[in-house]
Order: C-alpha cells, then sequence, then structure tokens
C-alpha cells in the first residue's frame, strides 16, 4: 500500500509485501487456510459489538469475529468499544453522546440507559440497522458478554468451529473473562488478546490450553517476538498497515501464527486517504495485507475478505 506524497517532494512510504512470496500453488494452499474474522462482527451489516453483528458475520461466512469486554463496577463483562484510544478505552462521547466511560456504569444502567448516536460517523451500518427495543431481541444496545457468548454458542446460524476472539479491553477482564467462558461450557470457541500483554498472561495462568494472542499497534518493538513468548501467546496479531512479510515470516518461525487486524471503520476512513492504490478495505487492500503470508484477518467487511478468498482459490 502506497501512501499519497505529501508534496510532490516527498518520499513515498510503502508496505514492504513481496510479490514472490511463495510458489503459486504454496500461495493458493496458505489462502485456503486463512481465517477470516469479523472485527466487531460486521459493522457494515449491523451495528458493532451486537449479537445482531456477530451473526451477521457468521452469516457471510467469516470463520470467527472478534468483541470488546470491559469489566463493569457492578462485576458484569459487557462488549463495547468506544473511543479513548488502548491506553483509556470505552469513552462514550462519540458513541453515546454523554461525558465518562463505560466504566462509570452497572450493567443495568449500561444496557438500559445508554443509547448510540446515529450521526456518529463510525457507525457504518446506518441510521435503519440501529434499532429500538422491543424491533429484535439483539437491538441497539450495550450487550452483556454472557449474552451475546450464549447467543452464538446456540444459533442456529453459527457454525460449530466458529471462533470468539475477546480483546480483553478493561481493566481486570482476564479472570473473569476465564471464568464466564468456563461456566458457559464455550471454551472451545473463545480466544483472547490484549494489547495489555500482562492480561493474557492471566488467562494462560488460568488457562494452560487457551489460546491468546499479543496485540501490537502501529509501532512494533523489535523485540515483538520474544514479548510474545514471554506470555506464552499463541498468537502474534499485527495492525496492517504494519504486518509485513518480514514480520509475519519471524513469528511463523518461532511457531506462532499471526493475524492481521484493521482498525475500526472510522480509523479506516482516515487512513484509506493515505493510500493511493488501495481503497477503504476493497479487495485491492485485501489482497495486499494477504500477501504476508498472515494467516488471518480482523476484518470490518466480513463479506468482501470471504469474496476476495473464494476469488482466489478457484
Amino acid at each position: 500500500m502506497h501512501h499519497h506524497p505529501a508534496s510532490s517532494l516527498a518520499p513515498q512510504h510503502h508496505i514492504h509485501v513481496p510479490q514472490n512470496v511463495a510458489h503459486e500453488n504454496s500461495k493458493l494452499e496458505c489462502y485456503r487456510r486463512v481465517a477470516v474474522i469479523g472485527h466487531r462482527g460486521s459493522p457494515y451489516a449491523a451495528m458493532e459489538n451486537t449479537s445482531r453483528s456477530f451473526v451477521s458475520a457468521a452469516r457471510a461466512g467469516a470463520h470467527g469475529v472478534e468483541l470488546d469486554a470491559f469489566l463493569l463496577k457492578c462485576g458484569t463483562l459487557v462488549v463495547f468499544h468506544g473511543t479513548g484510544g488502548n491506553n483509556n478505552p470505552g469513552s462514550l462521547k462519540s458513541y453515546c453522546g454523554v461525558d465518562g466511560s463505560i466504566l462509570d456504569y452497572t450493567a443495568d444502567e449500561a444496557t438500559q440507559m445508554l443509547s448510540f448516536d446515529e450521526s456518529y460517523e463510525g457507525f457504518v451500518c446506518g441510521p435503519s440497522e440501529m434499532t429500538r427495543p422491543g424491533d429484535d431481541p439483539h437491538h441497539c444496545r450495550v450487550h452483556t458478554l454472557e449474552e451475546v457468548l450464549a447467543t452464538l454458542r446456540d444459533h442456529p446460524d453459527v457454525p460449530s468451529d466458529f471462533i470468539v476472539y475477546v480483546e480483553l479491553k478493561g481493566p481486570g477482564t482476564a479472570i473473569p473473562v476465564v471464568e464466564l467462558v468456563e461456566r458457559l461450557d464455550v471454551s472451545r470457541m473463545c480466544r483472547y488478546s490484549s494489547f495489555d500483554h500482562s492480561r493474557i498472561a492471566e488467562v494462560r495462568e488460568m488457562d494452560q490450553r487457551a489460546v491468546t494472542g499479543a496485540l501490537f499497534s502501529g509501532r512494533v518493538p523489535d523485540d515483538f517476538v520474544d514479548a510474545a513468548i514471554a506470555v506464552r501467546a499463541n498468537e502474534i496479531h499485527l495492525r496492517y498497515d504494519v504486518c509485513t512479510y518480514e514480520r509475519v515470516r519471524e513469528a511463523h518461525r518461532a511457531g506462532l501464527n499471526t493475524m492481521a487486524w484493521f482498525r475500526g471503520p472510522s480509523g479506516m476512513r482516515e487512513d484509506c486517504s493515505n493510500y493511493f492504490d488501495v481503497g477503504n478495505e476493497d479487495e485491492s487492500m485485501y489482497r495486499t495485507v494477504l500477501r504476508s503470508g498472515v494467516g488471518s484477518m480482523c476484518v470490518n467487511r466480513p463479506d468482501v475478505m470471504v469474496k476476495v478468498l473464494e476469488g482466489m482459490v478457484k
């Protein structure tokens, strides 16, 4: 992916993803194994981080979904993202049009009092998909993690081998998330990730068989593989634009699986203005990232990603 130069004299930066990753037959086999993970579900089809969004991703052919978990002051886990970045997640300002954080609420307050701002540009499903209570049991509101996991466990349109990546977003999430997963008997389905690698270390201490992913953002340290191994992570999750062939190969040589994760829709809208050779999560962008050899891709348009892979292995 090539950036727009700031001026005619500016260098054109790009992600180094070689065309000749492997022999053509090997590449086809590699693409057949790539897992499509719906980022917060399928946010262009339904409101992100809701059961409807997750089921929509399954219906589109995704192999799994990613969701964001917070532990509220009442002890209940909820599925939510918000703004505020990785250092201060859960802000309500853009999402709900009120000050404060999701962490300021109990589950009853969050599910009953908070509503989503239809004018927020990050909600790309559109107002028609932002339904109100009574329209559908999976309407547009803050969901508890328990109801989401139970829905995905029991829904007829969700296959038995479906994957749920639970990002441990807020503090204190690791232990109660694992306890909930065990209580609901969905350990086979769930995997865990976090930018705070101490949280995934906690998960492995509780469940030696748990699959965990160490998340890295734009600045990837030189010792990223060692950092992941230090907390006994099974996977390394790199932001899509720093998911290079060299980093993927280094992770795979260390026996770690890899994922390229895409920013939320508003972040991707910002990014796509910087590239002149790909659009906003269009087929060309997905093909470009696939050439890194990455094992799975966490995308906002799982329906498009599924079609890309189907086209590449025919």
